[in-house]
């Protein structure tokens, strides 16, 4: 008996974690800067509701899953150089599609099956400005201000229109406003966050027409993959069910809703 209890005591030192399966740990980066209610940051912690969305899907798989807030030009450079498994949320562009792994619908449908959500974007206008757009985005004032290595730049770059970019959101608000002149491209959600916040209020029109609207993606690096195409599959799913559940996402939006811009 002595021996025995000796030999299984020595097969738990050789073999700890013997007969026990580990989560797998998906390391994620995501943009710091303030696309509210979608992805943003406060100190070190990622934030929104494509990172609630995307965690409740990992977890809901098993998964443990760690966000790292960066700028956006330094995630997608990161993940581009397989620093991490994956990125929230990126849409889909030719040149992302080189180093990133999309749903295979992405370059295919202007609102994929499995999006994290489907995001659109408006134009922003000081107050007192008379214009009003009417869907021609080359009518848009200028200067156009976007944030830095937005997708959407590279749109409105691609059909002949000059963009500031900046890597603040809200210094391209401050910067629009202090000019009296020119645009600002925002999805409509964190335009109107920004117009309710008191350093703003009563300065800006946002415009209800949309210039564009996009499918925003868990993307995974093609770089120093673990994670199998039918786990990536697995994964997009469950974000795709979970997205179809309108009483969480009525609850997803309703927590962001009254949560005060951050300075």
């Amino acid at each position: 008996m002595k021996n025995r209890l000796l030999f299984f005591s020595i097969l738990i030192i050789l073999f700890p974690f013997s007969g026990y399966s580990q989560q797998q740990t998906i390391h994620i980066v995501t943009d710091k800067a303030y696309w509210y209610p979608y992805t943003y940051s406060q100190g070190d912690q990622a934030k929104g509701i494509h990172i609630d969305l995307v965690q409740k899907a990992l977890v809901n798989l098993n998964y443990n899953v760690r966000f790292y807030p960066k700028p956006w030009k330094r995630c997608l450079n990161d993940v581009k150089e397989g620093k991490y498994d994956a990125i929230v949320s990126a849409s889909y562009k030719p040149d992302r599609s080189k180093y990133l792994i999309y749903p295979d619908d992405a370059d295919k449908s202007v609102k994929s099956l499995w999006r994290i959500t489907q995001v659109e974007y408006v134009a922003v206008t000081n107050y007192s400005s008379t214009y009003i757009f009417k869907g021609d985005i080359k009518t848009l004032p200028l200067p156009v201000r976007a944030p830095l290595g937005y997708s959407i730049v590279g749109d409105l770059r691609a059909a002949g229109i000059s963009v500031i970019e900046s890597p603040d959101t809200t210094d391209c608000v401050i910067q629009l406003i202090k000019s009296g002149r020119g645009s600002f491209v925002t999805p409509p959600q964190n335009a109107i966050h920004i117009q309710i916040d008191d350093r703003f209020k009563g300065k800006l029109t946002i415009h209800p027409k949309p210039i564009k609207s996009k499918s925003y993606f868990m993307g995974f690096a093609i770089k120093n993959q673990k994670i199998s195409p039918e786990k990536m599959l697995a994964i997009w799913n469950e974000i795709a069910r979970i997205r179809k559940d309108q009483a969480y996402m009525k609850m997803l939006f309703n927590k962001f809703k009254g949560q005060k811009m951050a300075n």
